[in-house]
């Protein structure tokens, strides 16, 4: 049997869609073929249980169409799941030569793509937890799985000088209004090393160096900046051997789940029953105004605002500890 899965873009949402494409593979003794975007193709290019990682490149597009149409006719597939619930995805999905093609039901799908011609999972709840809403596929398929793994693979050596016992701070987010404050961050990291004597490590995309400036300006402790200065891979081991991680809602705060750390997820506008740490811990001030779910706040980051070292601190306390 193949199958192919449609989980194109976000670090987390394909770290949330791990366990069923696990499962499937075990279950049915599948063959496992991911399309996916350049962001998330070395974890699943390098993933023990994924058979085929097809390449899209959306900056590229016109080139990596011709390679992904090529790709997907060439295999004859039994399934094909649209994970994505968007035009792109369910043109792909279109496109793919496959005996089955399965989509989200009509309330949980985005750009009308409920009009396209697919299969379509029973209708749920949509604010369960996304790896839960994935995990439907399965039971759709007349399969529940027994326990959730994600096996992330580990390839690369953490960098060097990074001390035995640290905390990572994961510092950004894609959408602003998660972002916490800079002076926030370093004030942890003091707290954290005045306590317990633990360095703090701070993580990233290119994208956040200026807030990562701004936190080890403001920090009375030395920090280990490895903001913009890591592959995926290379975060991945960084994110292993931490001792616990501390993140907005991001990407990195899902791997850090993946890897059976203990997190403490700093949730705003989002709703963290959704698309908080699957295990963790969640700060999240309840505000008439939260969760709004938006990229951009209207209140000056108000609920991000909130949320204060003090907060963060009884729960590490909790954890160091143990």
């Amino acid at each position: 049997m193949d199958i192919l899965l449609i989980k194109l873009g976000a670090l987390g949402d394909v770290i949330n869609t791990l366990p069923l494409a696990i499962h499937l593979k075990t279950h049915f003794k599948a063959r496992i073929h991911w399309l996916v975007e350049p962001l998330s193709y070395p974890l699943i290019a390098s993933h023990g249980w994924i058979d085929q990682a097809i390449l899209f490149d959306k900056h590229n597009w016109k080139a990596a169409l011709g390679n992904v149409k090529q790709q997907i006719r060439h295999t004859k597939f039994d399934i094909t799941l649209d994970l994505q619930r968007i035009l792109k995805s369910g043109f792909f999905c279109l496109m793919a030569d496959s005996r089955r093609k399965i989509g989200f039901d009509r309330k949980r799908c985005k750009e009308m793509t409920w009009l396209l011609p697919f299969e379509r999972i029973p209708p749920a709840d949509p604010n369960e937890h996304m790896l839960t809403q994935y995990m439907e596929f399965a039971a759709y398929l007349g399969t529940a799985p027994r326990e959730i793994r994600w096996d992330i693979p580990l390839t690369d050596t953490s960098p060097a000088g990074l001390p035995d016992e640290y905390i990572v701070l994961n510092i950004g987010a894609t959408k602003p209004a998660n972002r916490w404050l800079p002076d926030r961050f370093a004030a942890l990291a003091d707290a954290i090393y005045d306590r317990y004597h633990i360095f703090c490590v701070l993580t990233g995309g290119p994208e956040d160096n200026q807030r990562a400036a701004s936190i080890t300006a403001a920090a009375k402790t030395e920090l280990i900046n490895l903001v913009g200065q890591t592959s995926l891979m290379q975060l991945i081991a960084v994110i292993d051997g931490a001792r616990l991680v501390v993140s907005c809602d991001t990407g990195p705060m899902h791997l850090a789940v993946a890897l059976g750390k203990e997190v403490v997820a700093l949730f705003g506008p989002a709703n963290p029953r959704r698309t908080g740490p699957y295990k963790g811990h969640v700060i999240h001030k309840e505000l008439n105004c939260a969760p709004c779910s938006l990229r951009k706040c209207r209140k000056d980051d108000e609920c991000m605002q909130a949320i204060t070292p003090e907060d963060i601190l009884p729960v590490l306390k909790g954890i160091l500890k143990e």
